[in-house]
């Protein structure tokens, strides 16, 4: 069965925003299986700009750039923005597919776009899966604007179950996002499928990853805790202070090394004064060498956001084989993983016993190791990518197989007298 599958999201490559990585892969695996994929993207990136129109990608893919080619915004104005001509937009070309497609997955930026699709799709029969990498209005409440409990927010609320419940299905990315989405939308069919890392420790990528920390000035029995990429209020870095200081009077020297950007980035480097070492942002050709010359990865969570997101840094540490430090709360999705893979330490929020005990082990190299082979063994088992992607085509697959199923018996069941369709 060859089917017609379209894809919506803000962001698509050569965007570097990881939901359109995650979206190409989909793309692509969908092609694999015969199946024909269209992408609506809009044409901006993330600080550059690529060229709108339509075109086909090197699987075959047919990409439909929407808007100007700019940069996106930052601010709060300039985002919603954004978000608002990309609606008008998606709506407009929706309007224009043909032939008409088989199902649609829509993504979670812009928010509500799930609802637009499911405006397009509800007349014409055709399913739409939700892919939930974040939750709105719910990320909107956790940033302060609006503030959960009034009118607006009330409306939000609204909007969000609309496109929740009415979606064939909510593939949400982690068992703290499915509690949410399930105390939201109560009808939701909720399907879990978590996100995956493509990274691999080759062996060019070991040589070059010791050759950056040569480059770097590390020592070779330095021990190096890393936190690269967004640093945004979603997260947090209270226990990482707490971890370098704790860790000052270690036999060896550990460095807890920050690269990256985000609203808190200042906040960050004021509150590790004298404690952590900063470096710039690397290019995406040498991130998997930057990435393994960390010896253990940071990852941290507000409690305020759990379930609203979930860091995608664990699936990356996994796939090269690092321990994770998380900072943040236990009921979420990273912490769990951790905890019953046995593949890193986790530190509640103001939980310094538990900083302190992570400190004594991180002494033990043997205890990094283990740790590291532990995230290595449930990448595998967990965040395998061919397996997570094959779970996602046979989702759309059968979707689309009980759509057609469900047609079909409504229009062969009898209809009564007097209906309106009389």
């Amino acid at each position: 069965m060859s089917l017609r599958v379209v894809l919506v999201n803000q962001f698509y490559p050569p965007s570097p925003a990881p939901t359109g990585v995650l979206l190409r892969d989909l793309a692509r695996a969908l092609r694999a299986r015969g199946h024909a994929v269209a992408v609506l993207a809009s044409a901006g990136l993330y600080g550059s700009a690529a060229a709108a129109g339509e075109a086909a990608d090197d699987a075959g893919i047919a990409v439909r750039r929407l808007g100007r080619a700019r940069a996106h915004g930052d601010g709060f104005a300039r985002k919603a923005a954004d978000y608002l001509f990309f609606h008008l937009r998606a709506a407009w070309a929706l309007r224009q597919l043909s032939p008409r497609p088989d199902a649609i997955v829509a993504m979670t930026t812009p928010p509500f776009i799930g609802v637009r699709a499911a405006r397009y799709a509800r007349r014409r029969g055709i399913p739409v899966i939700l892919w939930c990498m974040d939750l709105y209005p719910e990320a909107l409440a956790a940033n302060g604007r609006p503030k959960s409990g009034g009118r607006l927010y009330g409306r939000l609320e609204r909007w969000a179950r609309i496109e929740r419940e009415s979606a064939a299905a909510a593939v949400v990315i982690g068992p703290d996002m499915r509690a949410r989405v399930a105390a939201s939308a109560p009808a939701a069919r909720i399907v879990e499928i978590p996100v995956w890392s493509r990274r691999a420790a080759t062996e060019p990528d070991r040589r070059a990853a010791l050759n950056l920390r040569r480059e770097r000035g590390w020592a070779e029995d330095d021990v190096v805790l890393m936190y690269s990429g967004h640093m945004g209020r979603a997260h947090r870095v209270e226990e990482f202070v707490a971890l370098a200081a704790a860790l000052r009077e270690a036999p060896a020297r550990f460095r807890l090394v920050f690269c990256g950007a985000g609203a808190a980035q200042m906040s960050w480097f004021r509150a590790g004064a004298g404690l952590f070492e900063w470096l710039d942002p690397v290019p995406e050709s040498r991130l998997t060498a930057h990435l393994l010359s960390a010896d253990v990865h940071l990852v941290s969570q507000q409690p305020e956001w759990t379930g609203i997101v979930v860091p995608s840094k664990y699936q990356a540490a996994g796939a090269l084989g690092r321990p994770v430090f998380f900072a943040g709360p236990a009921d979420s999705a990273v912490a769990r993983w951790i905890v019953e893979g046995e593949t890193g330490w986790v530190a509640a929020p103001e939980d310094g016993d538990a900083v302190a005990r992570a400190a004594l082990e991180l002494r033990d190299p043997e205890a990094r190791r283990v740790r590291g082979n532990n995230a290595a063994r449930r990448h595998r088992e967990l965040f395998d990518p061919e397996k997570r992607l094959r779970q996602w085509a046979l989702l759309v697959e059968a979707t689309v197989r009980d759509e057609s199923v469900r047609r079909k018996g409504a229009d062969a069941a009898p209809r009564r007298r007097g209906s309106a369709n009389e």
